[in-house]
């Protein structure tokens, strides 16, 4: 069984999902953006190196949850997502190749470095079929900090153990990026080239090129589909044909990717 793969950020939905979520909790209070700007030198230092930008975004969030309860947390995501409009930050594009593979009957995943507790969320609003591989978070001081970071050459092995395999059957997924509507080889979401041939080699078995596709970011610059795709929630933004402006954020936290979510 071959599984059509999404990325979420700047594929599925027009911005970068946890880092807008991260702002949004630093901005509830005077006394956590004091927090935020008072660890900014140590969150500058882990920015500097890509490796080490997970902890950077551990840092932001651990000052935006940091005495929030687990059903305070809760409300708060619900709000998020309630307030965000899921369905109107739909990138046309992407909202009709996912329409498609359900439309057509395919197994579907998310696989994002957002974390779950807002990919899920997310992805429930944008279509319930849509199985989440994502992120994970843990309580440390107070506060919640990243635990296992599904992004590059983690994303397949995250996706296998939560039973996201390919099959040897046809590709069934597209891979669009920007300027270039056409299928590429490449095992892991999001990622192209070399660097997606070296992340699929090291990948679980049925996860590589033979097993795979995702769909990496899509951009403005692709035709619109010749038709609407009418499935489920996606429907609305797949057949209204209107791209959301790009995100514009600086750079990739947690929940990020220095080229693909």
């Amino acid at each position: 069984m071959a599984w059509a793969l999404f990325d979420l950020d700047d594929t599925l939905i027009d911005h970068d999902s946890f880092t807008r979520f991260t702002l949004r909790l630093l901005a509830r209070s005077p006394l956590r953006v004091a927090g935020a700007v008072a660890l900014s030198p140590l969150v500058a230092v882990a920015f500097a190196r890509p490796s080490w930008r997970v902890h950077a975004g551990s840092l932001l969030l651990w000052a935006g949850t940091v005495g929030v309860g687990e059903a305070r947390l809760d409300r708060i995501v619900r709000d998020h997502v309630r307030e965000l409009d899921v369905r109107e930050r739909l990138r046309p594009d992407g909202a009709a190749a996912l329409a498609a593979h359900l439309e057509a009957g395919d197994d579907v995943a998310v696989v994002t470095a957002c974390a779950d507790r807002l990919a899920v969320p997310l992805c429930r609003e944008i279509d319930p079929r849509v199985r989440v591989v994502a992120s994970t978070l843990r309580r440390a001081w107070g506060g919640l900090v990243a635990e296992r970071h599904c992004h590059g050459a983690r994303k397949p092995a995250m996706a296998a153990e939560a039973g996201v395999r390919g099959g040897r059957g046809r590709l069934r997924g597209q891979c669009l990026r920007r300027g270039d509507a056409g299928p590429r080889a490449g095992g892991v979401p999001g990622q192209h080239g070399r660097r997606g041939r070296r992340a699929a080699a090291g990948a679980a078995p049925g996860t590589g090129p033979r097993g795979v596709r995702g769909v990496a970011r899509a951009g403005a610059g692709h035709r619109k589909p010749a038709r609407p795709v009418r499935v489920g929630p996606v429907t609305r933004a797949a057949s209204e044909g209107s791209a959301p402006g790009n995100s514009g954020h600086p750079g990739p936290l947690l929940g990020t990717r220095p080229g693909s979510n």
